[in-house]
This record gives structure tokens, C-alpha cells and sequence, in this order.
């Protein structure tokens, strides 16, 4: 497990586990990683995380340009163009859409079954042509997903 420090225009510390199982601390510009405060909250961090971190280091399963791909070949099924396809890790959500038509997806789907990730470019392509989750909205996911239901429930069990 690796553990990385973070210093950033914050006020408080915070500490994270990445999809890949390596612990990212960070910390405000003005305290140095050195610092006791930073030495016991990554201890107390540790433990309280234990359950969220990996026994060993994850392996990714899929590559930015595969999943660049896998949206190619479903813009095209569906039938739209996605302005710009995009990665970042993100802590709470495993994808989104702008209005301007920017698919931003989060770097832990690297780490998830093809049939999940599948679900979730589906999702964010299937907002260009419906911006909302409305019944209309799922009816269309579930016409190139039909099992979306079951993949949702399987994608709420990992984390982002």
C-alpha cells in the first residue's frame, strides 16, 4: 500500500483510498508532511479505513483508450457524438454529461467488470438525448441495457 501526500488550498486534512487501493493524504499548503498532526491522523486514518483498503494493489482490468472505445462503439449504436470524452477520479459519482455534450468518466471504472462500465457509458451517452432521469430517460437505457436494474445494484456495492 502506498500513501501519498497531498498539500493543497485546504483548512483541513483529509485522507482517501483510490480505487487501486493506495491511501492519497491531504493536507493544507502551510503544514508541513513531516508535522506530528499529519504522522497521527494518517495513524488513526489507517485504521479507520482498514476495511475499505484492498489486501493487495489492484490490477487495472481496462485502459483509458479501451474505454474511449467502448464509448465509440456505443455513441454509434445510439446514435450520438459526444463532444469530448474525458477522465478524472472523482469520489462520488462514476460518470457525467454536460449539456455541452462532454462525457466526463471516473478513473476507478479501469478497475471494474467490462458490463459495469458498459452500464455507466450507456448512462452518460443516453443523457445527450434525454438530460434527466425520467421515466423516458430509463426507458431508452433499457433498450441497449435491459438488465440496467441489476448492474445498478452491483455498481451501488463498489466503490468510486
Amino acid at each position: 500500500m502506498n500513501v501519498t501526500i497531498k498539500r493543497q488550498n485546504r483548512k483541513s486534512l483529509a485522507m482517501r483510498v483510490t480505487p487501486a487501493g493506495d491511501i492519497v493524504v491531504m493536507i493544507p499548503n502551510w503544514l508541513k508532511p513531516t508535522h506530528p498532526q499529519v504522522k497521527k491522523f494518517i495513524q488513526d486514518g489507517l485504521i479507520k479505513l482498514a476495511p475499505y483498503i484492498p489486501a493487495e494493489t489492484r490490477t487495472p482490468l481496462h485502459s483509458a483508450a479501451s474505454i474511449r472505445s467502448l464509448v465509440k462503439k456505443w455513441a454509434d449504436k445510439i446514435g450520438v457524438t459526444p463532444a469530448r470524452i474525458q477522465f478524472r477520479a472523482m469520489t462520488r459519482k462514476w460518470g457525467s454529461c454536460s449539456n455541452k455534450g462532454n462525457i466526463t468518466l471516473n478513473t476507478a471504472l479501469y478497475y471494474l467488470p467490462l458490463h459495469l462500465v458498459e452500464y455507466v457509458v450507456v448512462h452518460e451517452l443516453v443523457h445527450m438525448l434525454i438530460f434527466d432521469h425520467s421515466p423516458a430517460f430509463w426507458a431508452k437505457v433499457r433498450e441497449y441495457i435491459p438488465d440496467y436494474a441489476e448492474r445498478i445494484q452491483e455498481l451501488n456495492r463498489q466503490r468510486c
